[in-house]
């Protein structure tokens, strides 16, 4: 009997296995970043440089649409725009107390591959719930973090975005990678 047990172990391994690896994970590229940032995840930007590098990887990324989030009006769209992005592409909401509902419903939406709010939320249930709606829509969620990461498991990478040292006119940007649960050389399980 244990060894039939064990014989359909190992085949129902190889399914598991084999479902991987038909479904990979489909990742963007992002500057200093080696192996990009997972689609379908929740991300958390951190440091002084965060928003032009943010601004960088939008422009790596030019046909996809995002929504802007913010809760008081803080970034110039004519700013976007001369740092070369397509504004038609782009979508700026300034969000009140019902935040986490309306970024839920933008992200369900699935009109945006890329959704940047600030990170404004402390409660795990809506971590999760972020979490599982950006996977079901395979979007990104960059929320703009304050000082120090969130202590939040649904938080799949976390990165800390300074200029590279001496570097004042070029998009040059050290990015410290705090947590990431998801690299290029996986299946999505477990950190790295």
């Amino acid at each position: 009997m244990s060894a039939q047990k064990s014989e359909r172990l190992q085949k129902l391994k190889l399914l598991i296995g084999q479902v991987a690896q038909s479904h990979p994970r489909d990742y963007i590229t992002a500057p200093n970043v080696p192996n990009g940032i997972a689609r379908g995840i929740v991300v958390e930007l951190l440091g002084p440089c965060r928003t032009e590098w943010l601004i960088q990887v939008l422009k790596l990324h030019p046909e996809h649409r995002t929504f802007w989030a913010e809760t008081e009006q803080r970034i110039l769209p004519t700013s976007l725009h001369q740092r070369g992005l397509d504004l038609s592409k782009i979508t700026f909401g300034v969000l009140d107390k019902n935040q986490a509902t309306t970024l839920r419903r933008i992200i369900q939406s699935q009109l945006y591959q890329f959704v940047i709010a600030p990170n404004t939320f402390d409660e795990i249930k809506i971590f999760q719930a972020f979490q599982l709606f950006t996977e079901k829509s395979n979007a990104i969620l960059f929320l703009m973090g304050g000082k120090n990461p969130t202590n939040a498991w649904p938080i799949s990478t976390q990165l800390e975005i300074s200029k590279g040292r001496g570097v004042f006119l070029t998009n040059e940007f050290n990015v410290e990678v705090i947590k990431q649960k998801h690299s290029t050389q996986d299946s999505g399980f477990g950190e790295i």
